[in-house]
């Protein structure tokens, strides 16, 4: 076991002593529930079973006048949660400014692309007004909050009932919205200008570099820009690093804030895990590593589950606000049932999360989000969530203590995520959606293989943090730095698996300059490997008579007459094995000496290809196949079978399915026992093959089963069960 692994077990071990399986909702996000609901609610929550609570501490809300703080509303909320044994998590919210705020600073406002203030405003998530706070650059602002964060710490500290703080609900930047805008992309404030140039001389060191890579004549650094489009690339990247380094400064001192003036109650903070951007600049990876444990709001996806355990690097993980209750005016919240339930909150626990709140108990009744959210009705009586959340809690409760130290077979594939390549993606597509598309298809791919993966950051790249993993996924590999791409070398000789898209390290995040050779960044030279043409997908035309439609079916060869006359997002590529798979937007032929031929275009230069190199091999992909599972994931399932192969990687206890790609397993192991997650996502029962001894006992569809060897066995449809392994 390496030196890190043992490191992230032994903080495990830690935390998992002080911090329990939490089973809740959040409650209060003032000035809904009203008052004459707390006293019931929280009785009735004791009697659901749960043991935790949340609520918010908002900062327009709480400090009224610069010297007047209000906190009788938590007072008493948190004297009924000791009177009812549950366990309080403050969630400080600051995303929203009080009125006296501006007129003591009146220049704290944010500032978009275009040069307009946003003014503080009223949405839905935050009726109370204030939205969406200052400049986190503003000093007198800064000042202001910590004063707000301090004092919340010293009021409430003493509670019995208290027991962890959550520092930031979903931390962004500036809450205008997530999908990538240049239109009202934020903040341009002289504070953050001022920012911008100390952040530039920390990383460049002197002008003259600065000027280097940008492609500049700046005379002094009090010329520079703050960048306004995307075409410079580099100035642009730098720019949003820029804003996702703020946020993670300011997590770091509220965080450490809890730990200097209330260090017996747990600290940490909760992301929206869909992706770090361009526009909310909140980058998980970063601010996981100064919290003692992580959460996020989510729902069971794979994608968000996964993105928010690899951040989490071994700490234990919450789900603080799961959604199934969603709604609005518009669309009141769905009905969600015991089955419904269990197949969002299983496939989170077999994947590492150790605790749910939802979101939220009461439903709002202020504002568009009415009257949705609850986990109860609106004039608080159950509805099938209530029931379905509580009999799911009894099952598993007795087995929490167990399960909270319980760990998910560690991963030996990595997928790459970096925040540069993804806003290197946004500066060439004007969106994020793409390149999410792409690592999304290998996650699906992997997941439904039941292949333990986890993602894998830039920065943990750049610091050859590899231990563990044997095989490695680039997705649209564009943009790396030069240490990235010498990790990536460092790491294939001594024996990895690398699985590249086409134009690896194409530009370089270093040197801000695209490649004149492709892989950039020295792979080609080192690896023997290069992209000796590229092209759009759209340019390609294909001759019918062309070896690609030999011996094809009619159906087949007709798709590909009609890509020969029109061309287009998706091309056929021939295999070795004279299976036809679809390769997209991207293509690029492969030479090298010691290159074998994994596919075709042509019908004679290949486009995907493999080569050894020192004891490892790369398997090198002349177009996207992440993208093109838009079409079909035929050409990314076959390069995946021959990475894994090549790896050595077989899915958890060797499981198969009738159908496959639709069911997933997966094995929690801690000292005390040993538990199962099997999810069936198929519309039919089917027969599934895996390997184990024991007794494998069903908490929610009485299923047991005797395992000996490799076994079949019938799972029904649409199927997710927790078993305890006996």
């Amino acid at each position: 076991m390496t030196e890190i692994r043992e490191s992230q077990l032994a903080t495990t071990a830690a935390a998992t002593a002080r911090f329990p399986f939490i089973f809740g909702a959040q409650y209060y996000r003032a000035p809904t529930p009203e008052p004459e609901c707390w006293e019931g609610d929280l009785r009735r929550m004791r009697e659901l079973g749960f043991n935790a609570v949340k609520f918010f501490v908002q900062w327009r809300w709480s400090h009224r006048t610069p010297e007047g703080f209000y906190f009788d509303d938590l007072d008493r909320l948190l004297e009924l949660a000791e009177a009812n044994g549950l366990g309080v998590t403050l969630n400080i919210l600051l995303d929203m400014s009080p009125t006296w705020l501006f007129r003591e600073f009146p220049d704290a406002k944010q500032i978009d692309a275009q040069g307009r203030v946003v003014e503080p405003y009223a949405v839905s998530h935050r009726s109370i007004g204030g939205h969406p706070g200052p400049c986190y650059r503003h000093p007198g602002t800064l000042a202001a909050r910590r004063r707000f964060v301090e004092t919340a710490i010293a009021h409430f500290r003493g509670y019995p009932a208290l027991s962890m703080w959550d520092v930031w609900n979903e931390p962004e930047l500036s809450f205008q919205q997530r999908t990538p805008d240049m239109g009202n992309m934020a903040c341009y404030c002289p504070y953050c200008h001022q920012g911008f140039i100390g952040w530039l001389q920390a990383k460049y060191s002197d002008l003259e570099r600065l000027n280097e890579v940008w492609g500049r004549p700046y005379q002094a650094w009090d010329e520079v820009e703050m960048p306004r489009v995307t075409g410079a690339i580099t100035d642009f990247v730098d720019w949003r690093e820029f804003h996702l380094d703020t946020m993670t400064a300011e997590a770091r001192w509220r965080l450490e804030a809890v730990k200097r003036l209330d260090p017996d109650h747990g600290r940490y903070l909760h992301v929206v895990p869909v992706w770090f951007n361009a526009v909310t600049c909140a980058d998980d990876y970063a601010l996981a590593e100064p919290c003692e444990v992580f959460a996020a709001t989510m729902n069971g996806t794979p994608a968000a589950t996964i993105q928010v355990v690899s951040a989490a690097r071994g700490k234990v993980c919450y789900n603080v606000e799961s959604h199934l209750n969603h709604g609005c005016l518009a669309m009141h919240q769905p009905i969600v049932d015991a089955e419904k339930l269990r197949r969002d909150f299983l496939p989170q626990i077999g994947l590492g999360i150790k605790g749910f709140l939802f979101w939220q108990y009461r439903p709002e009744v202020l504002g568009n989000e009415a009257p949705s959210w609850g986990l109860v009705r609106p004039d608080g009586t159950d509805r099938p969530v209530t029931q379905a959340a509580r009999d799911f809690w009894a099952a598993l409760q007795p087995y929490a203590d167990d399960l909270l130290k319980a760990k998910p077979v560690p991963p030996r594939v990595g997928i790459w995520k970096s925040r540069k390549n993804e806003i290197f993606h946004f500066c060439i597509d004007g969106s994020v959606a793409p390149l999410n598309a792409a690592i999304e298809a290998y996650t699906q791919a992997l997941y439904w293989r039941s292949i333990p993966f986890e993602y894998v950051s830039g920065q943990r790249l750049e610091a050859g943090e590899l231990d563990g993993l044997d095989l490695l996924i680039l997705p649209c590999g564009y943009y790396l730095t030069d240490e990235e791409a010498a990790a990536l070398d460092r790491w294939t000789r001594a024996g990895g698996v690398l699985l590249a898209e086409a134009h690896l390290a194409g530009y370089s995040a270093t040197r801000g300059r695209h490649s004149r050779v492709l892989p950039g960044a020295g792979l080609a030279e080192s690896w023997g490997l290069r992209e000796v043409e590229n092209t759009s997908s759209y340019h390609l035309r294909l001759d019918e008579r062309n070896a690609l439609d030999a011996g094809l079916p009619e159906d087949v060869r007709k798709a590909l007459a009609a890509f020969g006359a029109t061309g287009g997002i998706f091309f056929p590529i021939k295999l070795t094995n004279g299976d036809i798979v679809w390769g997209a937007h991207r293509y690029a032929e492969l030479a090298g000496e010691n290159l074998t031929s994994e596919g075709t275009f042509t019908g004679a230069a290949p486009c995907l290809a493999s080569i050894e190199i020192g004891k490892g091999k790369i398997i090198y992909c002349g177009t996207s196949f992440g993208l093109a599972a838009e079409r079909s994931d035929a050409g990314l399932q076959a390069m995946l079978d021959n990475a894994l192969g090549v790896a050595g990687i077989s899915p958890t206890l060797g499981i198969s399915a009738e159908l496959p790609g639709t069911v997933h397993l997966d094995v929690l192991t801690g000292d005390a026992g040993r538990f199962a997650v099997l999810i069936n996502r198929a519309e039919q029962g089917q027969r599934i093959t895996l390997a184990g001894e024991g007794r494998w006992r069903g908490l929610f569809t009485g299923l047991n089963w005797q395992l000996m060897g490799d076994t079949t066995q019938t799972v029904p449809a649409t199927y997710a069960e927790f078993f305890v392994l006996e």
